[in-house]
């Protein structure tokens, strides 16, 4: 696994740029996403009631050099920032690490920005960080994941039955990875 300069990382798609999430991206249309059920309700973010104060200990907490990468995706015409990514649990022996994101603006979501973020930075993790695997785990019931994860080209690796209590009854997990191509 090489190192990376996170400070002055930059990504471009075509109509995105991503970089490191920091505490001055921290927008009102964000807090309000975190304490919203329909952004954060299949997500593990649900059981806390965020403000600045935690999002800025949880920044603090994901930007490690090579521990935990939080990634800020932004449209590249306004330079709105719309989601996060975050590789986390990376692991230098074994060259891998975990995946999560969590796009919060609505207004853009259905137009495949998380598929061209996630695209963008899993193909930078392993061929400029040198990853060999990446893997994930969401709710069973997070069909948008779900489908993410599909057009990435993540496959289902198991399931965690009953792994996450979700208005009062068990849900699954299931973890999906990818290996870097050959």
């Amino acid at each position: 696994m090489r190192s990376i300069n996170f400070q002055s990382f930059y990504l471009q798609t075509k109509r995105l740029f991503i970089q490191q999430f920091r505490t001055e991206h921290i927008t009102k249309t964000y807090l309000q996403a975190l304490n919203q059920e329909q952004v954060v309700g299949l997500t593990e973010a649900r059981h806390k009631v965020w403000c600045k104060k935690n999002v800025i200990e949880f920044i603090s907490q994901a930007n490690v050099p090579d521990k935990s990468y939080l990634f800020g995706v932004f449209i590249k015409s306004s330079s709105k920032p719309i989601g996060n990514v975050r590789l986390f649990n990376l692991h230098k022996i074994h060259r891998r690490a975990e995946l999560s994101f969590m796009f919060y603006d609505q207004e853009e979501w259905g137009k495949g920005l998380a598929t061209e973020a996630l695209s963008s930075i899993v193909n930078f993790a392993f061929e400029d960080m040198n990853l060999h695997r990446i893997h994930a785990d969401y709710y069973e019931k997070n069909l948008a994941s779900s489908r993410v994860f599909e057009k990435l080209g993540f496959e289902i690796e198991g399931i965690y039955k009953d792994h996450f209590l979700y208005q009062n009854t068990y849900v699954n997990s299931i973890r999906v990875g990818r290996i870097a191509p050959r």
